[in-house]
């Protein structure tokens, strides 16, 4: 790597983990009410957007297009929803093995429609203009880093999965040992929407896998829990 790609990688890594870190504590400083249809992950995220989306206007003087505000050249295929399965088949073997009670962890105080609206959707768009958009953008997914798409492990896709999955380690906190697996899932999920920021250039396929996992690490949970009442 020459001198301004190590200067790139620096700048990308320290820029979105300070970005990363505020988002993490912003709660302290903003309050949300107890019993708030908006959750404190409201807050997280949306500080976790504006920052990120400010540093983009910033660098590029407004030319969102850059960093993935656009379609590029991604086509939808019914085949991308296939990336629901793998967090539905864990979560799915989770439960029926856990001795615990479903619904336990982060996100367990939330109501379904709170799910669907602030992680399924809004969380996925966040953390993918974050880690896909600004994050990967800066290590050069494009020509200027000579990424080929080809290339299956180039060391954006690389750079922005390890990135996304430590992230997550936050998981510990309140899920203990069971957030090894969780945190791999969440791993492997920055790589896919990390392949597909890189071949297409669009962040639009990476939020569709992000959600996509988000659902399929839901919703058997919530099949199971209710043939079971």
């Amino acid at each position: 790597m020459t001198s301004r790609g190590l200067a790139r990688l620096v700048l990308a890594l320290v820029l979105s983990g300070a970005i990363a870190v505020a988002a993490r504590y912003a709660p302290r400083l903003v309050r949300v009410r107890e019993g708030a249809f908006i959750p404190s992950s409201f807050v997280t995220h949306t500080v976790m957007l504006v920052l990120s989306t400010g540093a983009m206007l910033l660098l590029s003087k407004g030319r969102l297009k850059t960093y993935g505000f656009a379609r590029g050249s991604y086509v939808f295929s019914p085949r991308i929803l296939m990336w629901i399965l793998p967090t539905a088949v864990l979560a799915t073997a989770s439960a029926l093995m856990s001795q615990e009670p479903r619904g336990s962890g982060v996100t367990a105080e939330l109501t379904k429609i709170q799910l669907v609206a602030f992680v399924w959707m809004y969380a996925s768009v966040c953390e993918e203009i974050l880690t896909r958009g600004l994050l990967q953008t800066l290590l050069g997914w494009d020509r200027r880093f000579g990424v080929n798409p080809r290339t299956r492990f180039s060391m954006p896709v690389v750079t922005s999965a390890l990135f996304f999955g430590a992230m997550h380690i936050v998981l510990f906190e309140s899920m203990g040992p069971r957030a090894v697996p969780a945190i791999l899932m969440v791993t492997l999920l920055g790589y896919l929407a990390a392949r597909y920021r890189e071949r297409t250039g669009s962040l639009l396929p990476a939020v569709m896998v992000h959600a996509l996992f988000n659902v399929g690490g839901m919703l058997p949970l919530w099949i199971i829990s209710g043939l079971s009442s």
